[in-house]
């Protein structure tokens, strides 16, 4: 899934290197991706937000199967979670009054988190909070790539050229501080195909970065995943490390449309435990739809 949010950013023109390392960028909101110039807003810079008090959010739930049928309820995100979306400005809420509405990104929260108590067969999709006053506006943290939703798929270049059908695998990194192993559930239609349970799951209890390598420090072990952890400890959270290396070989797979013009698009490659996963990073065109 590609998705594009806005971040302008004008000024001087002065070149300076940015987090991903294969992108060069101009304050005149421009950036250079593998030797190609484009826009800085069509960049996966998501806005972050930390529950400075426990708030509300209101999920929807949707049948897997087909997509047909939906409820929605509400959960309470502990204090300090951090999620990652985009607020609509004051309109009428669902409830009838008006207000503003912080819309959450795509997996963005655990799966124990969202999941927990919902009807068998149904699956979480769209969340909103309207409790602004409680989410304030933070740094990305250090555990999500840059320009990543924190959804990694499985495979290297050759993988990104696949359809989003023959994804297999995704290592997911949410913006509340879990990593998850979900495999692909082909008898769900394909919104839903990675909202399953995971194969695995752990809390990252602490994160350090050292050039191009986020060391993320979990308390269990990723077994049976192919990818690999190392033990650092006998007991405690930080028993386990996880390297997830940038390879720096950002995958140019733009094209031209007829009413779009070019349509840009870049992924960028990670070992994950020394797997290759790739990761979208870039999507847009001068004409959107």
């Amino acid at each position: 899934m590609k998705k594009q949010l806005l971040a302008s950013l004008i000024g001087f023109a002065a070149l300076l290197t940015v987090g991903t390392g294969e992108t060069t960028a101009h304050a005149d909101a421009t950036v250079n991706i593998g030797g190609t110039t484009v826009s800085r807003s069509y960049l996966n810079s998501d806005t972050y937000y930390r529950a400075t008090w426990a708030v509300k959010a209101h999920v929807t739930y949707y049948r897997a199967k087909d997509g047909k049928r939906q409820y929605t309820k509400t959960l309470k995100l502990p204090k300090g979670t951090v999620v990652a979306g985009s607020i609509v400005p004051k309109h009428q809420l669902a409830h009838g009054k008006w207000g503003d509405e912080l819309t959450f990104g795509q997996g963005n929260l655990n799966y124990k988190l969202l999941n927990s108590g919902a009807k068998k067969g149904y699956v979480a999709g769209g969340i909103v909070s309207y409790a602004l006053k409680y989410l304030k506006k933070v740094k990305r943290p250090v555990y999500m790539p840059a320009y990543s939703s924190g959804d990694l798929y499985l495979g290297g270049a050759k993988a990104t050229t696949q359809r989003d059908d023959q994804q297999k695998r995704v290592f997911r990194i949410t913006t509340n501080g879990y990593v998850e192993l979900i495999a692909r559930n082909t008898k769900v239609q394909t919104d839903a195909a990675f909202a399953g349970k995971p194969r695995h799951q752990a809390k990252i209890k602490k994160t350090r970065v050292k050039g191009a390598t986020r060391y993320l420090y979990l308390s269990s072990k990723m077994t049976g995943t192919g990818i690999k952890t190392t033990r650092v400890g006998k007991k405690g959270a930080y028993q386990y490390r996880l390297a997830l290396k940038n390879l720096h070989q950002p995958q140019d797979l733009s094209y031209y449309d007829d009413d779009r013009g070019e349509v840009y698009v870049f992924d960028s490659l990670y070992a994950v435990g020394g797997v290759t996963y790739y990761t979208p990073i870039c999507f847009g065109s001068e004409i959107e739809d």
